[in-house]
């Protein structure tokens, strides 16, 4: 592992705490957060925003928080711990114990982590993090202190701790200690021979009171135990005057954890995963009569170098220090669960708000019925031009299946004697039967969505056509299938969207989310209308797909055809689609039995916002997959970054086509940032009539929007044309027709693998 200084990657860090903690752990940074803490209700490991972290002490510091998510029960120290006077000080006693067996437990488990934790600790010690330079350590530190130096320095020979004949059995049992029972039992001891310390160095100092000098308030234990505080007069300005500052650091160290089972939110001085903060608010300095408590605040130890915890809490704030500063804040949001009874709408129900509008006055116009007839021929002209591409698509596909089944292909012996061959046994031993054995072929499914928004109206048409070659393909060679359009238009089966009828059910329709589901985000209202699928007989398919076509042209060219009102193009949701196709794809797959999904995208951009949250300066906003415990940046879209939480959950396989009817690429110009690339980007456009880009799809294709498939190149030619130009028209026709194919072709290398 490099311990060089560089950017940190989170997400392999998410990762690391997730393995370590033999757990789906949500992991969380944030800018705001001190140091690492870990909740324990919701298992949310919270993270600070470090910087001039190298990867080991990264390592060190999560591996130090999982340990406490393991091993650090919620309860079992409140009762020594206590309220008031010494609380604080009894807690850092506790802190230091665990993280001695806490840290040991870890590396057992992990041994790999001791590397991390000696160059972690290595490098702390380098910065004096503990403010140990310069001083002597057998007669500068309490015990405790050389406690938590030896088991964080002098375990990898940073350091060479003292410690005296007397001393050397708490070295032992901190180095012994199995449960969290010892551990407080332990701790107990050391405070309460910290205390009896305490109390014999005051009286000392009160015995020479008469020497010169001693009455200037500047001996060594002033102000070093909390029963000293009140009578030295230093009450009033650690606890008293500084009472918002308790409070405040009662809150940070965990106060608001007494009820919702968090930790107190201080790594290495608060991390007891308690559930309620050491530093209870009742009885806090600054409230009330309690405003004149003794109880040291950590404050009171960078004033005194000499209070015992000292090297801890240089620790701590040294861990501060490398937080990010100047970093933005960190946003995360759960994706909402969506109620798919409530959001798909069936072909059956389609089918029957077609059939009212046939049964309506409108559909009697003349106009209308000749509208129809006319779509319809279209449709069948249509339906054979595609045939030779769907052919070809059929071909390569099977060829590339047939190959790939060749190349799995093996030979296996029957263990039976071939009765021709046993002759040669004398020099082949190549005389029993075979047998070719070809694994099964991977079964493949497809699901398809189609933005069906105002913005696509100009180029509907040509997605719709491209859409149907996929269809096409998908029915020859069985492929299951389901298409659904997208769009914030919600379902009516009342026509007159003007009608009492129309109010009355839009008002009572179900609702779409859940709203049980923990989520902060805000999806839009929308439906998912099943316009085609395999599901369908033959009958049944011919008129839906005749439906489609003539819905296509009503709503794009404005054909005053009469459709269902509720059909008609809206805004943009994707994002919701996306979410929809999370729990959409696995139930395809199951309920058709297929081993491969391919989920295709067909849109003109983005969807509009559903997590509501912008990033803008430093700050930067997560999405994260509750069942995957997955987190996602959300960089340059979110629907980049729920296409990436569509893919881990369901392992398909994501195509995004967005046809363009523009005769250049310049919309695309903020996407492609060297401009060698986007002027070859540029030029293949024009040329090909198709280009590729890099994006959360697996392939994501921008294809000309007006591209037709051509079959006869010589139909535009005058009888009397020229040789030259029957020679031109038949290159530049060859031409075309190997364009209009190629997305064919690469959809077909995508479903073959």
């Amino acid at each position: 592992m490099s311990h060089g200084l560089h950017t940190v990657k989170t997400n392999s860090k998410d990762v690391l705490a997730r393995c370590m903690a033999t757990e789906d752990l949500m992991v969380q940074h944030s800018a705001s957060a001190e140091t690492a803490a870990f909740d324990t209700e919701s298992r949310t490991l919270i993270l600070p925003v470090w910087e001039n972290m190298d990867d080991a002490l990264y390592d060190m510091l999560v591996g130090h928080e999982v340990s406490h998510a393991l091993h650090t029960p919620m309860d079992g120290w409140q009762d020594f711990i206590g309220e008031g006077p010494g609380s604080r000080m009894r807690h850092m006693f506790v802190n230091v114990v665990e993280d001695a067996r806490i840290e040991r437990l870890i590396k057992a488990k992990f041994p790999g982590l001791r590397r991390d934790f000696a160059s972690a600790y290595k490098n702390l010690h380098d910065r004096d993090l503990f403010e140990i330079a310069g001083r002597t350590l057998d007669t500068d530190l309490p015990l405790i202190d050389r406690l938590n130096l030896e088991f964080k320095l002098g375990l990898f020979d940073l350091v060479d701790i003292p410690f005296s004949t007397d001393e050397q059995p708490y070295v032992t049992r901190m180095a012994e200690t199995t449960t969290f029972e010892e551990v407080v039992e332990l701790a107990r001891e050391l405070y309460e021979m910290q205390v009896e310390q305490d109390e014999e160095n005051d009286k000392e100092n009160e015995n020479d009171e008469s020497a010169p000098g001693a009455g200037d308030g500047e001996g060594e234990g002033s102000g070093s135990t909390p029963s000293d505080s009140d009578e030295s007069g230093e009450g009033e300005s650690g606890a008293g005057a500084g009472g918002e500052e308790g409070d405040e650091e009662s809150s940070g160290s965990g106060s608001s954890g007494d009820k919702s089972g968090k930790d107190s939110g201080q790594s290495m001085t608060d991390d007891t995963d308690d559930g309620k903060s050491a530093d209870s608010t009742d009885g806090e300095p600054g409230e009330g009569e309690g405003s004149e408590s003794s109880d040291l605040d950590y404050d009171d130890y960078s004033n005194n170098q000499d209070c015992a915890g000292s090297t801890q809490n240089s620790f701590e704030r040294g861990v501060d220090n490398l937080r990010e500063t100047g970093s933005g804040e960190y946003r995360y949001s759960t994706i909402p669960a969506p109620d798919l009874d409530s959001i798909v709408i069936d072909y059956s129900k389609i089918s029957d708000l077609w059939a009212a509008i046939q049964n309506n006055k409108h559909w009697n116009d003349r106009y209308s019925v000749d509208n129809r007839i006319t779509r319809v021929n279209a449709l069948r002209t249509y339906q054979n031009s595609i045939k030779g591409t769907v052919a070809q698509m059929v071909q390569q596909f099977q060829m590339k299946q047939a190959a790939d089944a060749d190349k799995k292909t093996e030979i296996a012996k029957t263990g039976i004697l071939d009765t021709v061959t046993m002759i040669n046994y004398r020099w082949s031993e190549d005389i029993f039967l075979k047998n070719e054995v070809h694994p099964d072929a991977k079964n493949h499914g497809m699901v398809m969505y189609v933005d069906w928004s105002g913005s696509m109206s100009g180029i509907l048409q040509d997605t719709v056509e491209q859409l149907l070659v996929l269809v096409e393909f998908c029915r020859k060679v069985n492929i299951p299938y389901e298409v659904y359009a997208f769009s914030s238009n919600e379902y009516c089966p009342i026509y007159d969207r003007y009608s009492d009828e129309w109010d009355e059910y839009m008002k009572n329709r179900p609702k779409q989310w859940n709203p049980d589901r923990d989520t902060d985000c805000s999806p839009h209202a929308f439906q998912l209308y099943n316009f085609l699928s395999s599901r369908m007989n033959k009958r049944d398919y011919q008129t839906a797909l005749s439906n489609l076509w003539l819905l296509t042209g009503s709503v794009s060219h404005y054909h005053g055809h009469p459709h269902p009102t509720c059909l008609s193009l809206g805004c943009t949701p994707l994002n919701e689609a996306v979410v929809c196709a999370m729990t959409q794809v696995p139930a395809f797959q199951n309920a058709n039995g297929v081993q491969i999904v391919n989920t295709v995208f067909l849109t003109d951009g983005e969807g509009h916002s559903m997590i509501g949250r912008g990033y803008y300066g430093r700050s930067k906003s997560f999405v994260t997959d509750k069942k995957t415990r997955k987190t996602y940046e959300i960089e340059r879209s979110e629907t980049d970054a729920l296409l990436n939480m569509l893919r881990d959950r369901t392992d398909t396989n994501l195509v995004g086509i967005r046809l363009h009817d523009g005769k250049n690429i310049n919309f695309l110009r903020y996407q492609v940032d060297d401009d060698a690339e986007f002027a070859r980007l540029q030029k293949q456009y024009k040329t090909e009539n198709y280009i590729t880009l890099k994006s959360a799809y697996d392939e994501y294709f921008i294809v000309k929007g007006d591209l037709k498939v051509e079959t006869d190149a010589m139909e535009s030619l005058d009888d009397d044309a020229s040789f030259t130009r029957i020679k031109n028209a038949f290159m530049k026709g060859g031409n075309r027709r190997k364009s209009s194919r190629v997305i064919s072709t690469k959809m077909v290398d995508i479903f073959a693998a």
